[in-house]
């Protein structure tokens, strides 16, 4: 059972349910992204296996509040500058942000400390902002590396896609928790072990709400059972001895 969920946990962290594209569009680069017809399907399933393993977000299957909640959150965090918007009922046409995705850091071993500052405070703007969908404070729900772009020339990170909404019914310090626990939980497995504590560290420094903070350090516990399978999507298969030694450490000195 546990080997058939963690496949089936690869498979959900994996599957492009969109066709994405680059476009210009009056003079202005655009990423559009158009749902897949086989989506739906797919994203039932996903949203199965987040209940199974007690991941507390949910994908957006419907393509209306799908595109709105895209277009919505894309201009809250970024509609001082960039434009966002449907493109038909299946699309939609993000603007270009400058800079560079913090993955393609990560996998060359080359993210910084000023760049984890910047995602941390990035986060801290984004949770800062209000929505009507939560009637308070806006948490992403996805917020791995691969969805902030760094523009090193201003030393600014900005959040981007907007695919999966945490449950509503959770409360903002809890949705700001899981936000912060899921950076860690790419991170954790992606960098080396010397990299790792003062990475964690200054990217949890940087984000200046010791409260939330407190709340992450709280479940920096690897779980047991079904929810482990997600935490090992999300940390690379990091070894478990390994893995609960780098909790421990960031534990110890939070």
């Amino acid at each position: 059972m546990s080997r058939f969920l963690a496949a089936a946990g690869s498979l959900v962290d994996r599957i492009k349910i969109n066709a994405v594209s680059r476009e210009m569009r009056d003079g202005r680069p655009m990423w559009i992204k158009r749902r897949r017809r086989v989506a739906a399907p797919i994203m039932a399933c996903a949203n199965g296996f987040f209940r199974m393993v007690a991941n507390p977000v949910r994908a957006l299957d419907d393509l209306a509040a799908w595109q709105r909640w895209e277009v919505e959150s894309f201009l809250a965090l970024h509609g001082d500058r960039f434009r966002a918007f449907a493109d038909g009922p299946r699309a939609v046409a993000a603007e270009e942000v400058p800079g560079v995705n913090l993955t393609e850091y990560l996998d060359t071993g080359t993210l910084t400390l000023p760049m984890l500052a910047a995602a941390a405070g990035e986060l801290r703007r984004a949770h800062a902002q209000t929505c009507a969908e939560f009637a308070g404070p806006w948490s992403h729900g996805d917020p791995h590396a691969g969805n902030f772009i760094y523009d090193g020339a201003v030393n600014r990170a900005r959040l981007i896609d907007f695919e999966v909404q945490h449950d509503p019914a959770l409360p903002a310090d809890e949705r700001h928790t899981d936000d912060l626990l899921v950076f860690l939980q790419d991170m954790v497995g992606r960098t080396s072990r010397e990299l790792w504590l003062p990475s964690a560290l200054a990217f949890l420094a940087a984000y200046e709400r010791p409260e939330i903070v407190a709340r992450v350090r709280a479940k920096l516990l690897a779980p047991r059972g079904i929810a482990r399978v997600w935490w090992a999507v999300r940390t690379t298969y990091l070894a478990s001895a390994e893995l609960e030694r780098r909790l421990a450490d960031l534990r110890a000195n939070l």
